[in-house]
């Protein structure tokens, strides 16, 4: 939600008396306020919150068990996990072209598209404010279709959303229309808010309680792919002509098509084994080797 309102605002701001230098003063403002709310009403625990009554907490704690002993995480299984690496992959793909939009959709609607600074701030903002709502309904909906598994509801939701970003991006690279280049931008970013139910559903699934270092690397890889879209966009848009984006875009759209590819073939809902408990591996393991050797 922080580009819906952060793009029409930064538009105002560039077209007032106040100039584009008081974007980033308005904003860090309001960002070490949020920090500072944020500072002295966090706890770790809900049993620590001095806003969470005991009633809540009752409701909170139940079926939940404390466990004293911590889990170590099984790094080098999950990395060697196909389905892991496969919708790792499918991530790279979808962060690439997510964050290009993201840091360059402005520039592409002002420079190529030719909209009025004002004018580019509300676009920019249209395709967020679609893709939460287009996540909301689909979350709904998702936990609706209890009739179909839970795979295939992460991997229409996983298709969808890299299908769908893969067109948009091939749309916009073979138009001349500003109309449907600005169809296929929004329709881009909106179809990518279907990503939560899809890659992200696909690792809760299959990593469980050790999701939270699937989800981290996916973190690590959005950070490096801010760092290399600007060389890229540099390399291949140094003047900004529509041919050089055309290209582009292109290239992304291929880009993500192929690295989504893999994701409906070789993922599964079903949890991977380094899940389980030490006793419960233990026991597979030699129900394996007793197979083996019948």
């Amino acid at each position: 939600m922080s580009n819906v309102v952060c793009m029409p605002i930064s538009g105002f701001l560039c077209e007032s008396s106040l100039g584009w230098r008081s974007i980033y003063y308005l904003f860090g403002i309001i960002t070490t306020i949020f920090f500072l709310i944020f500072y002295f009403f966090y706890t770790d625990s809900p049993r620590d919150h001095r806003n969470v009554s005991n009633k809540e907490l009752s409701l909170i704690s139940l079926d939940k068990t404390s466990s004293s002993q911590k889990e170590s995480v099984p790094y080098l299984a999950i990395c060697k996990d196909p389905c892991v690496l496969v919708t790792w992959l499918s991530n790279v793909g979808g962060n690439l072209g997510f964050l290009t939009l993201v840091l360059y959709g402005p520039t592409y609607l002002r420079e190529v598209l030719h909209f009025e600074v004002r004018g580019t701030g509300f676009a920019s903002a249209l395709p967020f404010l679609l893709s939460a709502a287009v996540k909301s309904i689909a979350g709904q909906l998702s936990d609706r279709c209890d009739f179909v598994s839970e795979r295939v509801r992460f991997t229409i939701c996983g298709i969808v959303s890299r299908l769908g970003l893969a067109i948009g991006y091939i749309g916009m690279a073979t138009t001349s229309s500003t109309l449907v280049a600005q169809i296929a931008f929004t329709f881009s970013i909106a179809v990518s808010g279907l990503n939560i139910m899809g890659t992200v559903k696909c690792l809760q699934l299959r990593c469980k309680q050790h999701v939270h270092f699937a989800v981290s690397a996916i973190a690590l890889m959005a950070y490096v792919i801010q760092f290399g879209a600007p060389i890229l966009v540099g390399i291949i848009c140094p003047d900004n002509t529509p041919e050089q984006w055309g290209w582009l875009f292109m290239i992304i759209g291929v880009i993500v098509f192929l690295t989504s590819a893999p994701f409906p073939w070789f993922t599964t809902a079903e949890p991977a084994e380094y899940t389980l408990s030490k006793e419960k591996q233990k026991e597979l393991a030699k129900e394996r080797e007793l197979q083996e050797s019948c």
